[in-house]
């Protein structure tokens, strides 16, 4: 057994930003990963002293407290968004909790405005008086265990996991196409486990067969085999029962612990695929593989008709710009009321786009505030952000032009180990094909509802 830490070297093959590197892989390669009427003045303290933390969220001219045009203060402690707003607009409130050793808490002070008030990241309509928001933040450190292993085959694979005690239900993770195991340590699937560590769940993730053996189906994709037909002989399948039945009997999950599953795009796909096992023909070949609820990330999981299924409680949470082709925000709302309609309990949700704030990068680990809002300023620059602070063309298109023109960019592009990243944090602000922790409460919500451990 080896015990690392939840960071790795970056992503073999992926050259700056470019799409090509796959939608799930480490904390430091490339990744997959609201909207804003309001203008905001910078304001606050430095965040090393912990008090207001400023964001060059669209700048205007409007001055502290009330002004005869109607603009308000908001100041964010802890968090960024502070500045100056017109009563009325809408505006963005983010948390500055770390996405590797912190969790966000539910927020204090005016949180009664906010339409998300546990989330890290809100948004709420500016009254006509001075608001005062409060981050709160927990230090949640975990390393994961990394081990390979085996499975069905004579591949070794690699699984990342934590395991707290007292633990009362194990999440498994899965990555999307071209990812690997390293798809749990990306920001903003580690934020959701951070959470969920921190609400008493253990956590896994892992990686397909194609992962390391290649396109085996010859479909011209590395990803989980996830329907339609339900096989005994599902390599993916046969591994997972494999390892969680490891897990069991090396004493590292007690027997009974209730399982649960999320992935992003094709790992999301395979999650609801899992949802599905234990009410299929080939359930009694995989006793190991009964979820108590499942949450798909960017995933319509039409391909593999567990919507017409499954008996398992099932989420879509999808992207409001969806820009992923083989991704249908349709079929996925579809797919919700019909389960609705079998009385399946299920939830959905369409991301939708925000701005990007000054210190958005500093979610990605290794870069500081003062970099993060260097490189959004190179964006502004380049004119990749409008008058409203939202970021105005897509993330590919944004990351080859850096490619092209690396010199405009010389702040970004010295982020060499973290350009994938970066151009995950733009799809997240965009809304397009990517993961994202902006809604972990309500998913962990979801989760709680059907444990019985709760």
């Amino acid at each position: 057994m080896i015990s690392a830490h939840k960071f790795l070297l970056p992503l073999a093959g992926c050259l700056a930003l470019m799409p090509a590197c796959g939608d799930g892989v480490g904390r430091d390669g490339g990744r997959d990963s609201n909207a804003s009427d309001g203008n905001v003045v910078d304001s606050g303290a430095s965040p090393d002293t912990g008090g207001t933390e400023d964001s060059g969220v669209a700048a205007d001219s409007g001055q502290a407290g009330s002004d005869a045009g109607g603009s308000f203060r908001l100041e964010v402690v802890n968090g960024f968004g502070s500045g100056v707003y017109a009563a009325g607009s809408t505006v963005h409130v983010w948390s500055a909790a770390s996405t590797t050793n912190e969790v966000a808490l539910p927020w204090s002070g005016d949180s009664s405005l906010l339409a998300e008030p546990n989330e890290w990241h809100s948004s709420f309509v500016m009254p006509a008086r001075n608001v005062t928001m409060t981050a709160n933040r927990q230090s949640q450190p975990v390393t994961l265990t990394v081990e390979t292993f085996n499975g069905s085959t004579s591949r070794p694979k690699t699984v990342r996991y934590h395991f707290p005690r007292a633990m009362r239900g194990v999440v498994l993770f899965s990555h999307g196409t071209g990812g690997s195991s390293t798809y749990i340590q990306s920001a903003e699937a580690f934020a959701l486990a951070l959470a969920l560590v921190q609400r008493g769940y253990g956590v896994v993730g892992t990686e397909a067969e194609e992962a390391v053996a290649g396109d085996l189906n010859g479909d011209g994709k590395q990803r989980w085999f996830s329907g339609p037909a339900f096989r005994a002989d599902n390599v993916d399948l046969r591994n997972m029962q494999l390892l969680f039945a490891s897990f069991e009997m090396r004493g590292l999950i007690p027997a009974g612990t209730p399982k649960f599953a999320l992935g992003m795009s094709n790992g999301g796909a395979f999650s609801h695929y899992l949802g599905t096992v234990g009410s299929s023909p080939v359930a009694g070949d995989f006793p190991q593989l009964r979820f108590r609820a499942i949450v798909g990330y960017c995933a319509d999981a039409s391909g593999s008709q567990s919507a017409s299924m499954t008996m398992t409680p099932s989420a879509w949470f999808m992207c409001g710009a969806e820009d992923n082709p083989d991704v249908s925000n349709t079929e996925a709302r579809a797919n919700s009321l019909m389960l609705m309609r079998r009385s399946i309990p299920t939830d959905y949700i369409e991301h939708p786009p925000s701005p990007l704030y000054d210190e958005r990068f500093t979610r990605i680990e290794g870069i500081s505030v003062e970099t993060s809002r260097a490189m959004v300023a190179e964006l502004r620059a380049a004119g990749f952000v409008d008058a409203s602070g939202f970021v105005n063309r897509d993330g590919d298109s944004i990351g080859q032009f850096i490619v092209d023109n690396p010199t405009r960019f010389p702040t970004i592009v010295r982020q060499r180990d973290s350009l994938g990243s970066i151009r995950s944090q733009v799809k997240v602000v965009r809304a397009e094909h990517s993961m994202y922790a902006d809604y972990a409460q309500r998913n962990i919500a979801f989760f709680d509802r059907f444990n019985p451990a709760r």
